[in-house]
């Protein structure tokens, strides 16, 4: 007993003593200089802003960099506004919980109840919660296509853009976590329907202005007093920062607002504070502890989703939060509740994107005691096998052409040797040992990735520690990435054939007559198949010069790419004119073998091109 009580002290005094180094603000303020400079040095960043907070006080607020190159104006951080991305969904979970501490919603009741613009259809018998809305667990498919706008024409009022974009529900709700933009924008359109105000009136009324955050707003355009002092965009591009035009997110309350490092300050030292900020109470403490709580887990192991915050907990530090992206913006809100502690960091360039996870991962080692490793255990290769393969992130869309986007979010799973495996993502690979039946740890280091297996023992799912707003699924079969490369791969071969084959060797046989009683491929036939891959070719590299930067489909389906979709249905008649053409010829045993054969792996291979356009949407009008 009496080591025991030794050892908590010790351990106590450990805590107290790494988190005390935050109030040396000398210290922090030199560590946060060099590490933010060093950033906006390597990764061509033009400009950042950063608050920390800690027991209620303000540590450092500072601008790095930029705000406009041109004009050479710096970041000042009590006034320079930043894009804060999906960190506006904060306000969106804050003005629930609000409602639902005066009674008005109830996070387990069906959100059908509170629709009247539109309603949830009933694809599975259990229906979608605000609790699932707050924890990404409606079952939702992705939508990209029009999440961002070029200027305000497409913001619109909320229920007239859900009703137009509402997701399909593609998974029965509260099992599996998938991160859902439009999710959080109908809780967002149910406190307008419940409280009778727009959700921009709401969150200035009863948020933004209670607590002084003068410079922060979801309005688009900004209003006119703000406008000077919105940071531009930039993208680093051959060599140079390149300034962008203000983004619009017509679904703002997902993603719209903008605010600075010093109202952020407020905002984070609110929550903090058992949700009181002065004389203004913006959230009872019972309402916001139940918010702060774990709400869904995919797997014991790993992070658990709260109410509406991430949890990020890193190194055995509990972290809740919300990351922010747009396309110039990258911005991170983190609090550690146990030492009472918040940190607030954007970035105006595109090249910050994840830059703020590593300045959460140095400050959290640099200030925070790390909890001991789990330690490994003893297993074989025959254990390893199973967890093998590709693994790809849950969130996407099912039913539209971005659905090919989800090639982009495979991980894989390799036995690495008797002892570890190895998770590959963007040709960069990791180490995990095995920690449990179903868990791996980072070799040296704190990071875990579980798994799950059906009732046969066979690995379904495989979820990432720090990530509990979504899960990915185990790919196989005509699902899987290397099926699809083949298919194409044969398919792009088997084109570029067609198109220089038949007539090189018609211009080449010109003027000669066949030897023997066999006879080639009928004109007519080869004119069919040569059309179809003409159009094709045509399809593929009319994808590849609309999609030259493939992000631009959030900003919606250009003409161009409508009129290019008429090629497929094109296409389904010149591969259905080919199989006819085949069964005439086939039977005919005057035409040669070897002609027959040729031209039914070419009507093969059309088949197999059409069935992969239609499984990845281009089938269609499917936008």
């Amino acid at each position: 007993m009496k080591k025991c009580l030794v050892f908590c002290f010790a351990l106590f005094i450990a805590f107290d003593g790494r988190s005390q180094l935050l109030s040396d603000t000398l210290q922090l303020k030199a560590f946060m200089d060099g590490l933010i400079q060093t950033h906006l040095r390597d990764k061509h960043i033009a400009g950042a802003a950063v608050s920390v907070v800690q027991n209620g006080k303000i540590l450092m607020t500072r601008g790095y960099g930029f705000s406009d190159m041109k004009a050479q104006l710096p970041v000042k951080a009590d006034s320079t506004l930043f894009r804060i991305g999906s960190i506006s969904k904060m306000f969106v979970w804050i003005s629930v919980m609000q409602l639902v501490s005066q009674g008005k919603l109830k996070l387990n009741e069906d959100i059908n109840h509170y629709l009247k613009d539109f309603k949830i259809p009933a694809t599975y018998p259990k229906p979608i919660t605000l609790k699932n809305l707050m924890t990404h667990t409606a079952g939702f498919e992705d939508r990209l296509i029009g999440l961002f706008a070029s200027d305000p024409g497409p913001i619109k009022p909320l229920g007239e853009i859900l009703k137009r974009e509402l997701p399909a529900r593609v998974r029965p709700p509260g099992i599996f976590a998938s991160y859902s933009n439009h999710g959080a924008g109908i809780a967002a359109y149910i406190v307008e329907q419940v409280s009778g105000m727009s959700f921009n009136n709401y969150v200035e009324k009863n948020i933004l202005q209670p607590l002084h955050m003068n410079v922060t707003s979801f309005r688009q355009p900004l209003p006119r007093t703000l406008r000077p002092m919105m940071s531009k965009g930039y993208k680093f591009d051959e060599g140079e920062l390149i300034e962008q035009p203000f983004e619009y997110v017509p679904l703002y309350p997902i993603g719209g607002a903008a605010s600075s490092a010093a109202d952020m300050v407020r905002f984070m030292k609110t929550i903090l504070n058992y949700g009181r900020y002065d004389q203004f109470q913006m959230l009872d403490s019972v309402t916001l502890e139940l918010m702060e709580s774990p709400a869904h887990r995919h797997h014991p192991s790993v992070n658990a989703m709260r109410y509406g915050f991430m949890d990020m907990s890193y190194n055995g530090i509990t972290v809740i939060g919300h990351g922010g992206d747009t396309f110039w913006f990258h911005s991170l809100m983190a609090l550690y509740p146990e030492f009472s502690t918040g940190l607030f960091i954007s970035f105006n360039t595109d090249k910050g994107a994840g830059v703020y996870s590593e300045v959460l991962e140095e400050f959290t080692d640099r200030y925070f005691p790390k909890r001991p490793l789990r330690k490994p255990i003893k297993v074989g290769k025959k254990f390893l096998e199973r967890f093998t393969g590709a693994y790809r992130i849950n969130q996407y869309a099912h039913h539209d052409i971005t659905t090919i986007a989800s090639l982009l979010g495979d991980i894989v799973i390799a036995r690495a040797d008797s002892t570890r495996i190895k998770m590959v993502v963007d040709e960069k690979a990791g180490y995990y040992i095995p920690a449990d039946s179903l868990t791996f740890r980072e070799e040296h280091g704190s990071k875990v990735i579980a798994f799950k297996e059906n009732e046969r023992g066979e690995i379904t799912q495989m979820f990432i520690g720090n990530l509990s707003i979504l899960a990915l699924d185990k790919v196989s079969g005509l699902g899987s990435t290397s099926v699809h490369k083949t298919i194409f791969l044969v398919v792009a071969v088997i084109t570029v054939m067609m198109l220089f084959y038949w007539p090189i060797t018609s211009r080449a046989r010109k003027g000669f007559e066949p030897m023997g009683s066999t006879l080639l491929i009928p004109i007519g036939a080869k004119f069919v198949a040569w059309v179809n891959y003409f159009l094709l070719a045509t399809f593929y590299v009319g994808l590849l010069i609309i999609f030259r930067d493939p992000e631009s489909i959030v900003f919606g389906v250009p003409v161009s790419l409508k009129i290019l979709l008429v090629v497929p249905f094109l296409l389904f008649l010149t591969t259905l004119l080919m199989f006819m053409n085949l069964y005439r010829l086939w039977g005919n045993r005057r035409y040669k073998v070897w002609s027959r054969v040729f031209y039914l792996l070419i009507s093969l291979v059309s088949a197999a091109a059409l069935w992969q356009l239609y499984y990845w949407n281009f089938v269609g009008f499917n936008f």
